[in-house]
C-alpha cells in the first residue's frame, strides 16, 4: 500500500476499497441532507473520490493504525485543485487533519501541475476556516450559498431572515505554503542549536 506521506501523528496513504465502510460512516456523519442519502447515492459520492481527476487519501493514526478521517484533491487536472478534509468525530481537535493536510498539500505540490489550492468552507463552520488560515490560506471571496435573486425575492416577500442565509468561504492556499513551514521551521531548530 502506497505512503504518500507521514507526520508527528499521521500519515496518508492510499484509498483502498476496504476503506469504504469508513468512508461512508464519516460522510454520512456530517452530511446536511441525510433524507437523499442512499447506498445508491453514496457508491456514487465513493466513485468520484476514486475518479481520475481526483486524488484521495485515507488518514492514518500512527500510533494505533487506525482510519481517522480522509483527505482529497479534486479536480487534481486542473491547477487549482480543491482540497477537502472528513474527520471521523473521535479523531477531531488533534491536529490531524491540518498535519494530514500538510502532507497533502506537500504531495500534490511535488507531483502534480498547481498554481495553488482552493478551500471552501461553511462561513459558520470556524473549525473549517481556521484550518484554512493556520494552512496560510487568504480569503478570496465570501458567497451566499443561494443566488442573489432567490434573497432579494425572499426578502422582499418577508420569508427570508439574514440567519437563514448560509455563505461559504474560498480560501487561496499557496502550493508552497508547506514548503515555507518547513523552511521556517528548520531555521527556528537551527537558531535554537546555535544558542
Amino acid at each position: 500500500m502506497e505512503n504518500y506521506g507521514e507526520s508527528k501523528q499521521v500519515f496518508i496513504r492510499k484509498l483502498i476499497e476496504e476503506d469504504y465502510p469508513i468512508y461512508r460512516e464519516v460522510t454520512y456523519a456530517h452530511f446536511s441532507y441525510k433524507n437523499v442519502f442512499t447506498e445508491k447515492f453514496m457508491q456514487t459520492i465513493w466513485k468520484e473520490v476514486n475518479a481520475a481527476n481526483g486524488f484521495a487519501c485515507a488518514i492514518i493514526e500512527k500510533g494505533t493504525g487506525e482510519t481517522c478521517g480522509f483527505c482529497q484533491l479534486k479536480n487534481v487536472d486542473t491547477s487549482t485543485p480543491e482540497v477537502g478534509v472528513e474527520m471521523r468525530d473521535d479523531y477531531m481537535g488533534r491536529g490531524y487533519a491540518q498535519e494530514a493536510l500538510r502532507l497533502l498539500l506537500d504531495y500534490a505540490s511535488r507531483y502534480f501541475e498547481v498554481d495553488y489550492f482552493i478551500w471552501k468552507a461553511n462561513k459558520a463552520n470556524d473549525v473549517s476556516r481556521h484550518i484554512a488560515e493556520k494552512m496560510g490560506g487568504e480569503l478570496i471571496s465570501e458567497e451566499a450559498t443561494m443566488e442573489q435573486w432567490i434573497i432579494d425575492y425572499s426578502r422582499e416577500k418577508g420569508v427570508l431572515k439574514e440567519e437563514d442565509i448560509s455563505y461559504v468561504c474560498t480560501y487561496r492556499i499557496e502550493k508552497d505554503c508547506c514548503l515555507r513551514e518547513k523552511e521556517e521551521s528548520m531555521s527556528l531548530r537551527k537558531r535554537r542549536l546555535s544558542l
